[in-house]
């Protein structure tokens, strides 16, 4: 059980009370039920599939309004970001009724202490319920007064633009996903192997993992028009992201949720991915390991994957151990750009 689990439940009769308790960003796994809440929301697909048993028609994956239900309560895990939080906080601030209690919980490193700032901004008394472990409990009262407080997900949607070769290409971005508003220095390096590449690389049904708002597929879909676009992350805001940035760009694309493999049937000509290492605030293989396994048996015959990595992971060996050898495309002083075939 995660410390912000652990100081919930040592504070659980802080929420006896509550007769419609929302509670959001939960982290995967961890028991939810001493708190019997009407409604979980978490725009994590793993966390969803791990809650979906244990809160069945209670769970909700992504930030949708719920009208006909205002909470008499709220309790938020703290995200992994400043704006991720101000983003959720929005959100829970449309669904409680005047003068409810809006909590947050957090460890230490995930920047408690900050978050409970930007709580505060929301109520008229915050206070600190309790700290044990690294981790703190936070709560806030809204006021009162409060009228009915609108939350509209496109309102926190922003624009980028990238000038890639001789074109421009168009890229939504919202806080809580990944490289919010740039293009990030390791997919730029794939995207730029991807062009450098013999023609015959990127070709027919062509998977990209991990597609955050979506610049690898959509590049490789925009130089490749006839290949097959499939686009799929774990977070629920990033696929928004990503289907918005296809309509910007006038790409056609499979885009939906699988943690990992779970969700993606069939096999694929070609795989892309600038894979996630992170979960949280905590540096995390797992997934990618999972990823390069599985990709092998995803894959037809002589079909490519190529992927980019910060240059101080072990991938190559993983690479190797499943398909038998590991090229370099490129490389920086952070960053390498991986390919194999099948």
């Amino acid at each position: 059980m995660q410390l912000s689990s652990l100081i919930i439940e040592r504070n659980q009769q802080e929420f006896a009370a509550f007769t419609s308790l929302l509670v959001v960003n939960p982290p995967a796994q961890d028991s939810l039920e001493a708190l019997a809440p009407a409604r979980v929301v978490t725009h994590d697909y793993r966390v969803a599939q791990s809650l979906r048993t244990q809160l069945q028609e209670r769970l909700c994956c992504g930030l949708q309004t719920h009208a006909d239900q205002s909470h008499d309560a709220a309790l938020v895990f703290m995200p992994k970001s400043k704006g991720e939080l101000s983003l959720l906080l929005a959100f829970v601030n449309s669904l409680i009724s005047s003068g409810a209690p809006v909590y947050l919980v957090g460890e230490k490193k995930q920047g408690i202490a900050s978050g409970a700032k930007r709580l505060a901004e929301l109520g008229e008394q915050t206070f600190k319920v309790d700290s044990a472990k690294h981790c703190q409990l936070w709560c806030t009262r809204t006021s009162p007064e409060k009228g009915p407080v609108s939350f509209q997900l496109q309102d926190w949607f922003e624009q980028y633009t990238v000038s890639i070769g001789q074109e421009d290409y168009h890229f939504a971005s919202i806080p809580g996903v990944f490289s919010y508003e740039r293009l990030d220095e390791g997919s730029a390096m794939l995207i730029d192997s991807m062009i450098e590449a013999p023609a015959k690389r990127i070709q027919g049904r062509t998977l990209d993992f991990g597609c955050g708002s979506g610049p690898i597929g959509i590049v490789a879909k925009k130089r490749n028009p006839d290949i097959a676009l499939e686009m799929v992350d774990i977070n629920w805001l990033a696929l928004e992201c990503a289907k918005r940035s296809c309509a910007l760009n006038g790409v056609e694309a499979s885009v939906y949720a699988s943690d990992g493999w779970s969700d993606i049937d069939g096999r694929f000509d070609t795989v892309l991915s600038n894979p996630p290492f992170h979960s949280g605030v905590a540096t995390e293989y797992q997934t990618t390991e999972h990823f390069i396994r599985g990709a092998y048996d995803h894959m037809n015959r002589y079909a490519s994957l190529m992927l980019v990595a910060n240059a101080f992971l072990k991938y190559p060996g993983s690479i190797e151990s499943r398909f038998g050898r590991c090229d370099t495309l490129n490389e920086s002083s952070r960053f390498k750009v991986y390919t194999t075939f099948r």
